[in-house]
């Protein structure tokens, strides 16, 4: 005899509860467990639409790199806005967890990498600010001579840090604006 229910959309509940897990405790609390529990799925569920767990954290992972490639800036007013703006938006809790779980999960690294160098999301994070400074820079918000691709770097890195390890919140956006802004200021 069945028991629960059939879901319509299993893969999506399962991603979801992950994504929250992940967005209000944190890496270390996604397990197969935490994320069942919270899905309301049994652990079978999982096992029927993800190979492992590790497969189960490539599709989030996937996921999110396809959320920060989507990312456009919501303020246009000025280069540093635009880009305080992308980057505020990339660096989510989920995204830092995912990125966490990447660094600590060689399986996971070995199924979302594509053999290029770096670390998958961060490098998402890096060609986001690089699209938006580009686009600033067709403006005139940027100097023609400025280097895109290692500002990008510069301010992905320096977004990385500053959130990495944030106990509860992750920084303020005057922080995020002033370190923008003091990486961008020789190349306004």
């Amino acid at each position: 005899m069945p028991t629960g229910h059939a879901l319509q959309d299993a893969r999506g509940v399962l991603l979801d509860a992950g994504r929250d897990v992940l967005a209000t405790h944190g890496a270390a609390a996604l397990t197969s467990r935490s994320m069942t529990e919270k899905s309301g799925v049994a652990k079978g569920v999982l096992h029927r639409h993800f190979e492992d767990f590790d497969a189960y954290v490539a599709a989030l992972v996937a996921d999110e790199a396809v959320r920060i490639q989507a990312i456009e800036p919501r303020v246009a007013d000025s280069a540093a806005a635009a880009t305080t703006d992308v980057i505020e938006q990339t660096f989510t809790s989920t995204m830092l967890g995912l990125v966490s779980l990447v660094i600590g999960r060689a399986s996971v690294r070995r199924r979302v990498g594509d053999g290029s160098p770096g670390i998958p999301l961060l490098g998402d994070a890096t060609t986001a600010v690089a699209d938006v400074l580009a686009a600033g820079r067709e403006v005139g918000w940027i100097r023609e001579d400025a280097d895109v691709p290692v500002l990008a770097l510069a301010l992905a890195g320096s977004a990385y840090l500053l959130s990495a390890g944030a106990s509860s919140a992750l920084p303020d956006h005057e922080a995020v604006r002033e370190v923008v802004e003091s990486i961008l200021a020789a190349s306004l």
